[in-house]
C-alpha cells in the first residue's frame, strides 16, 4: 500500500500481538484496519512521538497548536488524502472524543493515524490502564459525597420541596453532529420534514389530526392484521400526533438523515425510509402490548435512520439533549442512550405520553433500529471491494 501522506509504497507490517499493522517507513504514520486500534489502546502496540508527521502549517510548530486547531488543520488536509486501502476519501475526526486527532476511511472505517496522534492515543490509555482503578474509587467516593449532599438537600426518602426539582423530558434527542461534510444537498431529508411539518399543519388548522390513508387514525397495538388495512402502514411515518413528536423526529432526520442520505444516494435514501417505518409498524401491529397505545409509525422509520448512522458514523461525535442535560457522545453512546430511553422512559414513563400522545411499542422501536442497522450493513457489505 501507499502512504497517503508520502505518496510511495512505503508501508510495512509490523506485528502487534495477533494483528500485522501497517507502518510508514519513511514518516512513521500507523494505518489501521477497522477494529485493530485496539492493539495501540490496549497496549500491544509500542510507538514513540519522534519521527515524521505531516507538517503543521508554515511558520507555527505542530505542539504549540490547541487540539481544536490541530483537528481543524487536518479536516482541511484531508482533502489530499485518500484511503490507502481502498481509495475512498478520509476525514479527519476527535479519536474517541480524547482532543487526538485522526483519519478514518468513511467507506472501509479504517484509521490512519500520524505518528504523533499515534504516540498521543497509547500515552492516553496507558495513563487509563494504569490508574484506571484510582478514578474509579475516587468516582465512588464523589457519587457518595453527592448522595448524602441530595439526601440532606431534598430528605433521605426523595420528599424535599418537588418545586425546586427540574423535571426532565424522557426523551434523547440529536442536537448536532461532527459527521463529515455532506458530497451533495440532502434533498430527500429536507423534503420528508416538509411533508411532516406539512401534513401535521393542515391538521391543525382544520381542528383535527389527518387520518392515515386507508381510514385509521393510528395503527393498533398487538391485534394482528385482522380487520386491519395494510396501507395505512406505508404512510404512518409521515404523520404525527402532536407537536413534540414532530419536532424530536424532524431533528433526528436533520442532525443523522443527511448524513445517512449522502452515503446511501436519494433515491435508496427514500427507499429505505419507508422499508424500516413499515417494518416498525408490522411490529407493533403484531407483537405490540395488547390494549396498549394505538401508534403512528414515524419513530420507526427515525429509528430506522439512527441504526444506519450507527453503522456508517460509529465515533462521530453527537450533541444531544437527553433527561434534562446536554451532552456530548460518540455516535454509539447516543444509540445506547436511544435504547436506554426506548426500554425505560418513552414507554412508561410519566411524561411519555405529554411527549408522544400515540408513541410506538418496544418491539416497534426495535424492529425499526434493527431494520435500520440491518440495512446499512447490507450497503457496507455491497460497497466493500473485492480483495
Amino acid at each position: 500500500m501507499k502512504c497517503p501522506f508520502c505518496k510511495t509504497s512505503t508501508f510495512r507490517r509490523v506485528v502487534a500481538g495477533n494483528q500485522e499493522i501497517d507502518c510508514c517507513a519513511a514518516c512513521g504514520a500507523l494505518w489501521f484496519d477497522y477494529g485493530e486500534i485496539r492493539e495501540l489502546t490496549e497496549g500491544r502496540l509500542s510507538v514513540d512521538a519522534e519521527g515524521g508527521s505531516p507538517p503543521a502549517p508554515t511558520g507555527r510548530a505542530a505542539t504549540a497548536e490547541k487540539p481544536g486547531a490541530i483537528l481543524s488543520r487536518m479536516r482541511g488536509e484531508a482533502a489530499s488524502l485518500a484511503c490507502p486501502r481502498c481509495g475512498a476519501a478520509l476525514t479527519a475526526i476527535d479519536f474517541q472524543l480524547t482532543g487526538i486527532p485522526v483519519f478514518q476511511c468513511a467507506s472501509c472505517e479504517g484509521i490512519l493515524a500520524p505518528r504523533t496522534s499515534a504516540a498521543g492515543i497509547a500515552a492516553r490509555f496507558r495513563f487509563l490502564r494504569e490508574h484506571g482503578e484510582k478514578y474509579a474509587a475516587l468516582g465512588e467516593t464523589l457519587a457518595r459525597k453527592e448522595k448524602r449532599r441530595m439526601e440532606s438537600e431534598y430528605g433521605a426518602g426523595g420528599s424535599g420541596t418537588a418545586g425546586n426539582l427540574a423535571v426532565p423530558l424522557p426523551m434523547v434527542v440529536p442536537l448536532a453532529d461532527d459527521a463529515p461534510a455532506i458530497r451533495s444537498f440532502p434533498l430527500v431529508t429536507y423534503a420528508l420534514i416538509a411533508v411532516t411539518v406539512i401534513l401535521y399543519l393542515i391538521g391543525q388548522v382544520r381542528g383535527v389530526r389527518l387520518p392515515l390513508p386507508g381510514g385509521l387514525q393510528d395503527l393498533p397495538s398487538g391485534t394482528g392484521f385482522a380487520g386491519v388495512p395494510k396501507l395505512p402502514l406505508l404512510f404512518a411515518p409521515f404523520f404525527h400526533a402532536g407537536i413534540l413528536p414532530l419536532a424530536i423526529g424532524s431533528l433526528f432526520l436533520f442532525v443523522l438523515g443527511d448524513n445517512v442520505e449522502d452515503r446511501m444516494g436519494s433515491a435508496a435514501y427514500f427507499f429505505f425510509f419507508l422499508v424500516c417505518g413499515v417494518i416498525a409498524g408490522i411490529a407493533h401491529v403484531l407483537w405490540g402490548k395488547a390494549g396498549g397505545t394505538p401508534a403512528l409509525s414515524s419513530p420507526g422509520a427515525v429509528a430506522g435512520i439512527l441504526g444506519a448512522y450507527l453503522v456508517f458514523f460509529p465515533n462521530v461525535s453527537i450533541r444531544l439533549y437527553g433527561m434534562g442535560r446536554i451532552v456530548t457522545l460518540p455516535a454509539y453512546l447516543f444509540a445506547c442512550a436511544w435504547l436506554i430511553d426506548v426500554f425505560f422512559l418513552g414507554p412508561a414513563g410519566p411524561l411519555a405520553s405529554l411527549v408522544d400522545p400515540a408513541r410506538l411499542s418496544l418491539p416497534g422501536n426495535l424492529a425499526g433500529f434493527g431494520a435500520g442497522v440491518f440495512g446499512a450493513i447490507l450497503r457496507r457489505f455491497c460497497e466493500q471491494p473485492l480483495r
